[in-house]
């Protein structure tokens, strides 16, 4: 059986977990790649969020406009974070200080997605529309360029409706 949404977006937090905990070695010749891998997941992971996850609580969930924006302000304040992280360099003395500020965005995100965010969809949409939900976000996460371009501008995402 595919994946759902909530897995997926679960992965994903694991995966950029992952990559933060590496990226902490100072010792590793491999931290300017890392960073790059890393803001690559976290552009692609963000803009899946933002068009596929919070359009959905926006438009179906009872009080999901109030969870959406508190999860887009989460977004918003990581964009220059992430502009931060693709013009550091490890070498530059202000790249810790960098990575520190990505870990402690996901820090304060990842639980508040996971725990509240994605239950309260499941339990309105069911499990059948969260799997459906995955593939399109899969989809999405797939096409997406690499880097900063993966991010939307400011056009809003697709509405969504109760099945």
């Amino acid at each position: 059986m595919p994946p759902d949404l909530t897995e997926l977006i679960a992965h994903d937090h694991q995966m950029i977990t992952g990559l933060l905990a590496t990226l902490e070695d100072p010792a590793r010749a491999d931290r300017f790649p890392l960073a790059h891998r890393l803001l690559d997941e976290l552009a692609t992971h963000t803009a899946a969020e933002l068009q596929i996850l919070y359009p959905a609580l926006r438009d179906i969930v009872p009080g999901g406009v109030e969870m959406a924006n508190r999860g887009q302000t989460d977004h918003d304040t990581l964009r220059p974070v992430l502009v931060a992280l693709e013009q550091a360099h490890p070498d530059d003395s202000a790249f810790e200080d960098v990575v520190r500020g990505v870990a402690a965005a996901v820090a304060g995100h990842v639980p508040l997605v996971e725990n509240e965010f994605l239950p309260a969809l499941e339990a309105v949409v069911g499990v059948g529309t969260m799997r459906e939900l995955g593939a399109v976000y899969a989809s999405l996460k797939d096409n997406l360029p690499s880097g900063l371009d993966a991010l939307p501008g400011s056009a809003p995402g697709p509405r969504f409706t109760p099945g």
